[in-house]
């Protein structure tokens, strides 16, 4: 008796393509985020953005900033992910925060402005601070 050997549909071919690209492409973002990643840690940790950055420990979860870089690395995924067209967790999170930030900065703008329209004038005039050795 003879077997009878099944072979794929061009639609279960074109299936399995699809997984194997979006697998590459999923994995190119994962890589591309760790290595930004890196570079960041580099830069940081070299003093070539700030000297005042250069004892940063971004490999110490005990570190908040160790978990704030974890979590921005996981965000340049997810932005990858999305120009790719992938699906990812944290692109609704994502977009929130950009809403968030966005009407941080009008807040900030309309205080910065509200603030150089108030000039402060004293009332009287012939106001001298006290002495500082008068205080008790």
């Amino acid at each position: 008796m003879a077997k009878i050997l099944k072979f794929p549909t061009p639609q279960e071919l074109q299936q399995k393509q699809d997984e194997k690209t979006l697998d590459q492409a999923s994995e190119t973002c994962v890589d591309s985020a760790h290595f930004l990643f890196e570079v960041l840690e580099e830069f940081i940790n070299a003093g070539e953005v700030s000297e005042d950055f250069m004892d940063m420990d971004f490999r110490d979860e005990t570190n908040q900033e160790s978990r704030d870089m974890y979590v921005i690395v996981n965000m340049i995924n997810g932005m990858l992910n999305r120009y790719y067209g992938i699906p990812h967790g944290l692109h609704q999170t994502m977009d929130s925060a950009y809403v968030k930030i966005k009407e941080m900065i009008l807040i900030n703008e309309q205080a910065n402005h509200e603030l150089a329209e108030y000039v402060f004038e004293p009332e009287d005039t012939d106001y001298k601070p006290e002495d500082p050795d008068d205080i008790d």
